[in-house]
């Protein structure tokens, strides 16, 4: 059953919610996802500040209403069918959302807060010459989503360059904590069940050469626009790469490539994206999820595990 909780939220919550941020309700996830599929959140919340979530937290507790908080919808397939509660949407911060904090010889150490944009963090080291960061380029959603993830490339990861974090804990207090190796994973950073990620203090290093670092950063996006589908709204890479195999060829091997559900389709560029050819639903690009994983792991016996996560009832 799938209970709605727009008519529940007070006017009270509601004039709590405005004084914090912005609020939309019943609004499409489709317009906030990048596979452009998903259903309405009962109330979207884009927070001023993020550091104010651990008190819209307590709040939506205290009026018995979910709450969830999400990046730049980059890494996520919401179904048809929305997300119920409240919805906090942390990304749409651009320059002003990072600051510089110590510098000594040759690197800087900055804080970038969740909200901005990858895109944004590397276009405003690259203007001051700074490098360490080239990974992130042609990555789009947020700050706070790589670091949950701890997304990249075989290039490097956030963990190479994230030195500390701040962040909401599940108590609500806003507090620091730096980066350990026990923390770093594949696709992940482990945090405490309850955390929020407000922001990340990141180490590059001044480079003497900045046209060197700029013409990597363009040959890694030309790479990316020849191998990843980017012309079709999707969310990357769809699974795991199991240990010691790629994703991408169990599924090529598994005679899946170009295999469609409705309006979603394994792409034939790269087959660990599936991509919505202009009318898929969250149900078809969920519905070929679970159809990869039955074929790979009955071809292979490796059952494939999604890097995208699955937000509501399917």
């Amino acid at each position: 059953m799938c209970t709605r909780y727009s008519a529940m939220i007070t006017n009270k919550f509601l004039a709590f919610l405005w004084r914090m941020g912005t609020v939309l309700l019943d609004e499409p996830m489709s317009r906030h996802t990048t596979y452009r599929t998903g259903g309405p959140a009962d109330c979207l919340f884009i927070p001023n500040n993020p550091a104010c979530l651990g008190e819209v937290r307590e709040m939506a507790k205290k009026e018995g209403l979910p709450f969830l908080v999400i990046g730049g919808g980059s890494n996520i397939l919401v179904s048809d069918k929305g997300i119920r509660g409240i919805v906090a949407r942390v990304c749409g911060e651009v320059d002003a959302g990072i600051r510089t904090v110590a510098q000594k010889d040759e690197s800087i150490v900055v804080f970038v807060d969740a909200r901005v944009e990858k895109k944004a963090f590397l276009e405003w080291a690259l203007r001051r010459g700074f490098s360490g960061m080239e990974f992130m380029a042609g990555l789009p959603g947020c700050i706070g989503g790589g670091i949950a993830m701890n997304a990249g490339t075989h290039i490097g990861w956030f963990s190479d360059i994230l030195t500390r974090v701040r962040i909401i804990d599940k108590a609500g207090m806003l507090r620091e904590k730096d980066i350990t190796d026990e923390m770093i994973s594949y696709r992940e950073l482990r945090f405490e069940e309850g955390t929020i990620i407000v922001g990340g203090y990141f180490r590059l290093q001044k480079t003497n050469d900045p046209q060197s670092i700029q013409k990597i950063v363009e040959d890694i996006i030309r790479e990316r626009e020849q191998k990843h589908p980017l012309e079709y709204p999707s969310a990357g890479s769809v699974f795991k790469n199991p240990h010691g195999h790629f994703a991408w060829k169990l599924i090529n091997d598994s005679g899946l490539r170009g295999y469609a559900i409705g309006g979603a389709k394994i792409s034939e560029k790269h087959t660990n994206f599936i991509i919505n050819t202009g009318s898929a639903s969250s149900t078809d690009i969920y519905k070929l999820i679970r159809h990869v994983q039955e074929v790979v792991e009955k071809e292979t016996h490796i059952r494939l595990e999604p890097e995208v996560k699955i937000i509501g009832e399917f």
